[in-house]
């Protein structure tokens, strides 16, 4: 019958997505190290796989350097040393420097040109022209043999010897590998490339030694002119000028123009303090006191008090009368005080006032014109001071430009001559550097006797290593392009379907006959194992709910192994106990009938057809609690018969009879028979066989059962490949608990 109990296919696997479940979740580093296994287990299972590709690599690849080195003639190689040594640190050795970035690198490069081994070239071809016949060497045959350089003039260095020089990363030394087919030639081919390379070295700073004197002589010309051009100027202006009398003259000229101009400063002052003040003022300025202390004008200069007081000497009468004139006032007023006005004191004393001041007036108009004479005779002083001041300043300025003119050659001549000397004395440094030795370069160990190199290892290694990384390379693009399940736990990680267990990849003991409980205990123990732990799972499935009976076993695509899955599995679950009916519903491909020793007809097809009825179908098997009903001979479309309501009929009908129902499909995406079938059932066990079924191929087997609204139970991955980065239990315990009987012997 159809089971009504229909859940959505990943209800199972939802429930584990609870909040409470997810704080049991492994910590990241556990979930990084498992995913690690994984993709090393999927790289092992493409490498059992694919092991005969990296083997055609590695013999591609391999045999083909074997053959190349063996076939090429035997070479010799000799070694030397050259290092950075330490000069003589002498003022004619700075002249000639090189640039040091990089220096052990630029020097290599040199040792490595074609100039220096073409000189090496030639030098051994000299060397061994007199020698007798050697070892002949591709392109020296003739120079070897007969001492003609023809051929070794004509071919290049690199045809003839082999050089290597090697940077040291942390010294200054450099080291030479020379590689030839003949040993005397190579070694002294190697020894001939540091003599030439140090001669180069030489030549090369001979000629900039050479060119820098060249240069330099040119220069030591040039100011030998110039010296003796300027030395004559310097000469004709000492000729036509007293260079001491100029000296002398712009001295004295100065310390007179200072003097004249204190004196113009002063007169200046005076003359000016005469234009602005009154004549009473003047007379009140002469009367006072001079003052004294830290005030004083500096030497030679006067101040205003200074200056008024030396005009009031003539007006010292004037200055007296004034004086009188007030003490008499002062009497009077005194006196008037206690006399009348008209007393003779007082009359008296108003005669001597009046007096006294006529004599002021009359000294008052002298005093005037002697200021106005005083001022006349200021202002001619200075005209006449000033035009003495110019023409002194005048010769001072003459004698100073002079002077400028003179120091000026003195200085062009002094620098000449020093620029002189010293390009006198560089051509005499550089002469002496050229015979001084400045190489920084030496040879540190000489060629040593060339000894045979053989480049098999190497050659070998090198084939070795590009066969590993095309292999490798080759394994990361078949990881990324096959989508194929190695694991059941990427299938658990890719498909929302629980993992209710696993077949591992054995060969199957195939029973002789029919299926018994003695054949079945012949196959291997993880074999076993794994149906029973299948069984297990759905003997504990839904223990609250309706446990599922009709089960239908299906997979994506055909040679996934479900027929034999539904086999054992059934008769894993009889031997457990459970009465079981297996029913080979695959009525295109009938197979499940070999193993029972039976007529694959009548079976489902005729039943489902209403040619006979399902007792007279299902027949009884060796195994206990087992019973079989063969597909059938279908006479119409496997497919149309599905369709009909007698499966449902024959489901109600035998449901009560058996614990399990378990019905072999045809191939989800091969069929339709199995979508059909599958909705009338109470759980579909969806079968995928492992490095086989494409990722593509099982979502779109377990799509097409969902829209049939089928129940998928679980999934079961069939013929896993044990691995070293995943655990499997069956193989770690399976010679400690697989079962042997105890066998008694009689006394």
């Amino acid at each position: 019958m159809e089971n009504q109990n229909h859940n959505e296919p990943a209800k199972a696997n939802n429930q584990l997505t609870t909040p409470a479940l997810d704080l049991m979740a492994p910590p990241d580093h556990f979930v990084a190290t498992s995913r690690l296994f994984v993709r090393l287990h999927r790289h092992q299972v493409l490498l059992r796989e694919y092991w005969w590709v990296l083997a055609l690599i590695l013999l591609v690849t391999v045999v083909p350097a074997l053959v190349i080195t063996l076939a090429t003639p035997p070479a010799y190689q000799s070694d030397a040393r050259m290092w950075l040594t330490g000069k003589l640190d002498l003022s004619e050795g700075r002249l000639y420097t090189e640039e040091l970035v990089n220096f052990l690198g630029t020097q290599a490069d040199l040792l490595r040109s074609r100039v220096i081994q073409e000189r090496a070239l030639a030098t051994v071809e000299k060397q061994f022209s007199n020698a007798p016949p050697l070892k002949p060497v591709p392109g020296m045959a003739d120079f070897l043999r007969h001492g003609s350089s023809v051929n070794a003039a004509n071919a290049e260095p690199s045809e003839l010897f082999k050089l290597k020089v090697v940077e040291s990363s942390k010294s200054s030394i450099l080291e030479l590998h020379a590689t030839g087919a003949e040993p005397l030639s190579t070694r002294a081919f190697l020894n001939a490339v540091m003599a030439e390379y140090l001669s180069f070295k030489r030549e090369s700073r001979e000629k900039t030694s050479d060119r820098a004197v060249a240069s330099l002589a040119r220069q030591v010309n040039q100011l030998a002119n110039e010296l003796k051009a300027q030395q004559e100027k310097m000469y004709a202006f000492q000729m036509s000028n007293n260079v001491v009398f100029l000296q002398e003259q712009g001295s004295g000229a100065g310390s007179y123009l200072a003097l004249l101009n204190r004196q113009l400063a002063t007169l200046r002052t005076e003359l000016q303090l005469l234009q602005l003040v009154q004549p009473d003022q003047w007379v009140e300025i002469g009367s006072r006191t001079r003052p004294s202390g830290p005030g004083e004008p500096p030497a030679g200069e006067a101040s205003p008090q200074d200056i008024m007081a030396g005009l009031t000497g003539p007006q010292s009468d004037l200055f007296r009368a004034n004086q009188q004139i007030r003490l008499l006032k002062d009497k009077r007023d005194e006196l008037s005080k206690g006399l009348r006005p008209m007393h003779p004191k007082i009359l008296k004393l108003n005669e001597d006032i009046a007096a006294q001041e006529k004599l002021v007036e009359g000294s008052r108009s002298e005093v005037m014109k002697q200021l106005v004479n005083r001022r006349d005779g200021l202002q001619l002083e200075v005209k006449n001071l000033e035009k003495v001041f110019r023409e002194w300043e005048g010769k001072a300025l003459e004698a100073s430009r002079k002077m400028v003119d003179y120091d000026r050659l003195r200085q062009d001549v002094q620098r000449t001559q020093a620029a002189y000397d010293k390009l006198l004395s560089v051509i005499s440094t550089v002469d002496v550097g050229k015979s001084v030795d400045q190489e920084n370069v030496s040879v540190l160990e000489p060629a040593s006797p060339a000894g045979r190199a053989s480049k098999l290892v190497r050659n070998l290694a090198l084939a070795f290593a590009m066969a590993l990384v095309l292999g490798a390379g080759l394994l990361w693009v078949l990881s990324k392009l096959d989508d194929r399940f190695v694991s059941s736990t990427e299938l658990a990680e890719d498909l929302p379907e629980k993992v209710i267990g696993q077949v591992m990849d054995i060969q199957l003991v195939k029973p002789e006959g029919e299926l018994r409980r003695e054949a079945l205990a012949a196959q291997r123990f993880e074999f076993l194992e794994s149906f029973r732990n299948i069984r297990s799972c759905l003997w504990f499935m839904h223990q609250n709910g309706n446990k599922p009976k009709s089960l239908l076993i299906g997979s994506s695509v055909p040679q996934e192994g479900k027929s034999t899955v539904a086999l054992y599995l059934a008769a894993t679950m009889a031997i457990g106990g459970s009465k079981v009916l297996l029913i080979d519903g695959d009525m295109r491909r009938a197979k499940l009938h070999r193993h029972f020793g039976v007529a694959s007809s009548p079976g489902l097809a005729e039943i489902l057809n209403q040619e006979t009825y399902p007792n007279y179908g299902i027949v009884t098997t060796a195994l206990e609690n087992l019973s079989f009903l063969p597909a059938g001979a279908p006479t119409l479309e496997p497919g149309e018969l599905v369709l009909r309501s007698q499966f449902s009929s024959l489901l109600s009908d035998v449901y009560s009879r058996f614990d399990y129902i378990i019905i072999d499909s045809p191939p989800v995406l091969a069929a339709d028979d199995a979508a059909t079938l599958a909705p009338k059932v109470d759980g579909v066990l969806f079968v995928v066989r492992g490095s086989h079924t494409s990722a593509r191929m099982v979502r779109e087997g377990l799509d097409t059962l969902r829209q049939r609204r089928a129940r998928v139970l679980g999934v079961i991955f069939n013929r896993a490949v044990s691995s070293s980065f995943e655990y499997h239990h069956y193989q770690r315990y399976k010679d400690d608990y697989r079962w042997q009987p105890n066998v008694t012997t009689a006394a």
